[in-house]
């Protein structure tokens, strides 16, 4: 990194820590950037209770919690609960397989809890084919269940050209189940296989599918999630990305990254959570490339978005390349 030695002037604090309690899942989802990493160990109970002494302590309110799928873990419930106590705004996201653990969540409202839900296809042959799995009944249940307890559930779809003809029958079916929000996300490309390239869409065609959908849908509202990287409008003056900036990565093992995508690599290991004093954390020199942009050093100058980005997702690039200005394999096809 151009600027690993040199020191970081202080710095705010994440607006959220992204969690993951487990690495470990029910399924093989084909476009999941943790496959095969399920040897990490879980986060222990107490570890997490620790977790929320120090966001508490830091005055950090928002923990999003993703995996692997969390329920795996049979004292998330009431972990998320005590974070709830706490008055720490929680965001969850489960593949909707453990449909009968939501009853725990009786009684609390989208104000306190979040709880997203990923429908990868509108019938059991798409979404398990997709999913390597045999969830989908379980998760339309949890769907339901989630929306008779007023919890007003995200539904989530991963997009990739495998299901983009599937979307506008997910919508349909999510309004029968009375979903108000859906989340179209742009897939991530963590495989160097040619055939998983070919699949994923990069942020023009990504942000066209999405303009078109919205365009022709109604009585639902669609957002679209995707690498801050490429708006450069969302991020403050002067960042590359939201990694170490308004977000930073815990693993289960308590390691922080600067996102989640950055796992991988120990050279982006920044501390540990429980051991290591969380400033030294936060300041660390290995931040400074996220938190100074001069300007975007993508190769693919042609792109309409190229005014809007700087540059594509870096941990992208160092995938594939080693090199965090390598220009994001999605929008490669664009040369």
């Amino acid at each position: 990194m151009s600027k690993r030695g040199k020191a970081i002037k202080p710095f705010p604090l994440p607006q959220y820590i992204q969690l993951y309690p487990t690495l470990r899942c029910n399924q093989r989802c084909s476009f999941c950037f943790n496959d095969g990493a399920s040897t990490v160990r879980d986060l222990a109970p107490q570890e997490a209770m620790n977790l929320l002494d120090i966001l508490c302590d830091l005055g950090i309110r928002d923990l999003d919690i993703m995996g692997g799928e969390p329920f795996l873990l049979p004292w998330m419930p009431s972990f998320l609960h005590a974070a709830i106590k706490e008055n720490i705004m929680v965001n969850v996201s489960t593949n909707g397989s453990f449909p009968d653990v939501l009853e725990e969540f009786r009684g609390l409202g989208p104000d306190r809890i979040t709880i997203g839900v990923s429908l990868e296809g509108s019938t059991p042959e798409n979404h398990n084919g997709l999913t390597h799995s045999d969830n989908y009944e379980k998760a339309i249940i949890s769907i339901r269940t989630l929306v008779s307890l007023g919890l007003d559930p995200i539904v989530k779809t991963v997009i990739s050209r495998h299901n983009m003809h599937d979307i506008p029958t997910i919508i349909d079916l999510l309004k029968k189940l009375g979903v108000t929000r859906y989340y179209l996300i742009q897939m991530d490309l963590f495989s160097k296989a040619l055939r998983a390239g070919k699949i994923a869409p990069g942020f023009v065609e990504f942000t066209k599918f999405y303009a078109d959908t919205t365009a022709r849908s109604t009585g639902i509202n669609i957002h679209k999630v995707n690498a801050s990287c490429f708006e450069k409008h969302t991020l403050p003056e002067g960042i590359r990305c939201a990694g170490g900036v308004r977000k930073l990565c815990i693993m289960p093992d308590g390691s922080a990254y600067p996102c989640n995508l950055f796992h991988h690599f120990p050279e982006f290991f920044l501390g540990n959570i429980f051991t290591d004093d969380f400033t030294d954390i936060w300041m660390s020199p290995k931040l400074a490339y996220f938190r100074c942009f001069d300007r975007n050093r993508c190769q693919v100058t042609g792109c309409s978005n190229f005014g809007s980005c700087t540059g594509g997702c870096p941990a992208h690039g160092y995938f594939h390349s080693l090199d965090l200005n390598s220009t994001d394999r999605r929008c490669s096809s664009l040369s």
